[in-house]
């Protein structure tokens, strides 16, 4: 009787399924296709698993997919990363944040601060570069996208004139209308992780051929010339402005360096 009952009980136990850990890298088979990662799953044709932690997987119109957000993005915002979202139209499948839809299309940023907007039957998608996230973290302010019947743009500080809109690409960029024209002016990334949120607000000057935007601006007759760093100089020698730049780098916070460096591995811009 004892032995039947213990018998019994390990069939049991043995039957319950072992739940498992998210944390644990797998590996599972289907029809002989192999896949490894992390939270993986399968639509009963193909698994799929994310290649990171923090990467996302989910069964949706009958399609497994996976999405991991970029490395520099993991990284800036850590364990306060926003969890993605998976999209599906008429058998096209993205996943990512934000994400815009068409009849038969979608598209997704690839950052909870990516901005995606429709237009034209276009679905354009904007994700702030690598150094924005290096400097602002996980309070990396949201994009703005605008657009008229001929073109879009997305960014900030964006302005508009007759000749269309144009954004700066980081936060810490700036943009001048004079006339029909529009110039936006960002710092270099080397100039950002140094500075970072300390970093000064550029100035603009006009020009014969539109605004020029930077630091330490100077104008000689019709021409005008800034440097791209709060470290540079211009100077007007033979009427002419000849500005010149220390290497940033020197300065630069070396963790922000490095997350550039992390997101060239990924392929980003930084």
């Amino acid at each position: 009787m004892l032995a039947t009952l213990i018998t019994t009980l390990a069939l049991t136990l043995g039957s319950v399924p072992i739940p498992q850990d998210p944390s644990a890298a797998t590996c599972r088979s289907i029809d002989g296709k192999v896949s490894c990662g992390y939270k993986c799953l399968s639509d009963g044709q193909r698994v799929r698993c994310a290649q990171t932690l923090q990467g996302h997987c989910q069964v949706i119109d009958g399609q497994a997919v996976c999405f991991d957000p970029p490395a520099h993005v993991r990284k800036a915002y850590g364990d306060a990363l926003p969890k993605p979202e998976c999209q599906s139209v008429d058998g096209a499948v993205a996943c990512g944040y934000n994400c815009v839809t068409q009849p038969g299309r979608v598209k997704c940023a690839q950052s909870p601060a990516g901005v995606c907007r429709s237009r034209g039957g276009e679905l354009e998608c904007f994700d702030p570069s690598a150094v924005v996230f290096a400097v602002y973290g996980k309070d990396t302010p949201r994009a703005e996208c605008h657009s008229n019947a001929v073109e879009s743009t997305c960014g900030y500080n964006c302005m508009k004139s007759a000749e269309g809109m144009r954004c700066a690409r980081t936060p810490a960029g700036i943009c001048k209308v004079a006339g029909s024209k529009v110039t936006c002016f960002d710092p270099p990334p080397a100039a950002l992780c140094a500075w970072k949120r300390e970093l000064p607000t550029p100035q603009c000057k006009n020009s014969e051929r539109g605004p020029v935007c930077g630091y330490a601006c100077a104008t000689a007759f019709t021409q005008s010339a800034c440097a791209a760093t709060p470290d540079g100089v211009c100077k007007v020698f033979d009427s002419e402005v000849h500005c010149f730049d220390p290497p940033a780098e020197q300065k630069a916070d070396t963790a922000c360096l490095a997350a550039l460096g992390l997101a060239a591995l990924d392929g980003a811009a930084p």
